[in-house]
C-alpha cells in the first residue's frame, strides 16, 4: 500500500484560494459597511446638498472636501478626513459622528485598516450602502 501523505501536500495547492481583491471586498462588506450605516449614513446619505459628504456610493465618498481635502485616500487615513473625523482630532472642523454615537475604538481601527489596506469598496448593488439603525441607538 502506497503512502498517502504526498496527496496532502498535492490537495491544498489544487484548491482555489480567494484572491487579495476578494478578501478587501469582503472585509468591506462585514466589517466597515455596518459601521458606516449604522454610525454615518445617518447624516452623510446624500440627502444634504453637495458638498457634503454622501457615503452610499464610492463615487461619492472618494471626492473632496469643499476646502478641497480628500474624505478617503487609500493607503493613507492619516491624510483622510474621515479618519480625522472620527478620531475626533486633527483640524477637521466638525468631529464625527455625533458624539452621543462615537465610534469605538475598535471600529475606528477597522476603517483605518481598510483604508491602510486600500480602501476596496466592492462594486454592484453590494456596494451600496443604506442608513440602518444602531442597536444601542434610536
Amino acid at each position: 500500500m502506497r503512502p498517502l501523505i504526498p496527496l496532502l501536500f498535492v490537495l491544498p495547492a489544487c484548491t482555489v484560494l480567494p484572491s487579495k481583491d476578494a478578501e478587501r471586498e469582503q472585509y468591506f462588506l462585514t466589517e466597515v459597511k455596518p459601521i458606516l450605516q449604522q454610525h454615518c449614513l445617518r447624516c452623510h446619505d446624500g440627502a444634504l446638498p453637495p458638498p457634503a459628504l454622501n457615503l452610499t456610493r464610492p463615487s461619492s465618498a472618494f471626492q473632496r472636501s469643499a476646502n478641497g481635502r480628500p474624505y478617503i485616500v487609500a493607503e493613507d487615513p492619516d491624510s483622510s478626513l474621515l479618519i480625522s473625523a472620527v478620531q475626533r482630532g486633527g483640524t477637521h472642523p466638525k468631529l464625527m459622528p455625533r458624539k452621543d454615537i462615537s465610534l469605538t475604538e475598535d471600529q475606528i481601527g477597522v476603517l483605518r485598516e481598510w483604508i491602510e489596506d486600500g480602501a476596496r469598496w466592492p462594486k454592484g448593488p453590494s456596494g451600496i450602502l443604506r442608513a440602518e439603525r444602531s442597536p444601542e441607538g434610536p
